[in-house]
């Protein structure tokens, strides 16, 4: 015969333990901490083939975290999330909800450059005169230095990476410039959690006005790991 109840009562354990680590995140190490952020899910962003992280798609975001309590204006905000592009991490800089480019002139300035793997997409905008260029480094890396400038209170900024799941880990320097200072935690790490978006960690640019971290994307375990632990588990004949 069959242990039907140690089968029973062992699938249920070993499937809430999967549940509870089935999350798509990626850890950030920098200076000021590690932090895991887990993705949301924020269909309809980075829907574009040319590089643009769209005003209008900084504005949704912005506003999405708005409606979870996170303060985005004067903050250099990243974030996980699952997006047109595929699993993209997102830096959303000064966000605001109601953007108003016209007549806009740039007061603030962040310098941006990040290094991942070839495979996938980088995303970027900021005001008028903002600068991008993208190189080649070999062994299938790629490396984005940017300069974006934007309107403080007025417009954002932004930069993503799409579809980490393929490039998986980088880095990211940032730098404050054109004399432009940011606040006392000015930068936020956000992760997805009980269903809505919530800050992870914070950090601050040095007295230089910089600061780098890296980020290391880890899948979500696949159904086949589950099936794979629950034929462990599977019925036994009594001896």
């Amino acid at each position: 015969m069959y242990n039907t109840t140690w089968y029973i009562f062992s699938v249920i354990a070993l499937t809430s333990v999967v549940s509870l680590t089935s999350a798509d995140y990626v850890t950030i190490n920098s200076v000021d901490g590690t932090y895991d952020l887990n993705a949301g899910d924020l269909n309809g962003l980075l829907g574009n083939s040319d590089n643009q992280f769209a005003l209008n798609d900084q504005q949704i975001l912005a506003a999405t975290l708005n409606n979870d309590g996170i303060e985005t204006i004067g903050k250099l905000s990243f974030i996980l999330a699952s997006t047109d592009a595929g699993f993209s991490f997102m830096g959303l800089f000064d966000g605001v909800t109601d953007i108003d480019p016209t007549g806009s002139i740039s007061d603030q300035f962040l310098g941006v450059s990040a290094l991942t793997s070839i495979d996938t997409t980088w995303y970027a905008t900021g005001d008028e005169g903002s600068e991008y260029a993208w190189y080649d480094m070999g062994n299938n890396s790629q490396l984005v230095n940017a300069l974006l400038g934007w309107d403080h209170g007025q417009t954002s900024a932004g930069f993503a990476w799409g579809d980490v799941s393929v490039a998986q880990s980088g880095t990211f320097n940032l730098y404050a410039a054109e004399l432009t200072e940011f606040a006392n935690n000015s930068i936020q790490f956000i992760t997805y959690q009980d269903d809505q978006w919530a800050v992870a960690g914070t950090g601050d640019l040095s007295v230089l006005g910089q600061h780098a971290f890296s980020f290391q994307f880890i899948p979500a375990p696949g159904a086949i790991a589950l099936l794979a632990i629950a034929g462990l588990a599977g019925p036994r004949r009594r001896m």
